[in-house]
């Protein structure tokens, strides 16, 4: 038999998994997100005026659906020239703050990647994370 997780259930579960204090950052390896994946398979850029965003619970915006879902404000950047090498961006990754584990990466469109940005480049995110049961 299957079990069926009501929609106000899974709105507490992502407000349990988005409550503690995490940082987004933007990830310069070509890599391709994994289920067995780990915060160190992801190389955060630096350099060209990038600095990664704290994100903070106020700041999602959590719905019961199908499925349910969490959006967080939008989150830009805008850089003041060339990253350090390998000079090239992929996805992004979001850590929790007390302890640096990972909680869920993504890669950006194969037709954005990879992307080297220059003086003037801009990149805007709207986090978003959903959760559904299934059976």
């Amino acid at each position: 038999m299957s079990v069926k997780i009501v929609n106000a259930v899974e709105v507490e579960v992502l407000t349990t998994l988005l409550t503690p204090e995490h940082t987004l950052r933007i990830y310069g390896n070509d890599k391709t997100p994994a289920d067995n994946d780990v915060a160190s398979n992801y190389t955060e850029i630096s350099g060209g005026g990038y600095v990664n965003k704290p994100l903070v619970f106020a700041n999602w915006t959590v719905a019961a659906g199908a499925p349910s879902s969490a959006v967080y404000t939008a989150l830009t950047w805008i850089f003041s020239g060339i990253i350090d090498a390998p000079g090239t961006i992929y996805g992004y990754f979001i850590t929790r703050n007390s302890d640096g584990k990972l909680l869920l990466a993504e890669r950006f469109p194969a037709a954005n990647v990879p992307f080297s940005p220059v003086a003037g480049s801009k990149i805007m995110l709207l986090p978003s994370v959903s959760a559904e049961s299934q059976f």
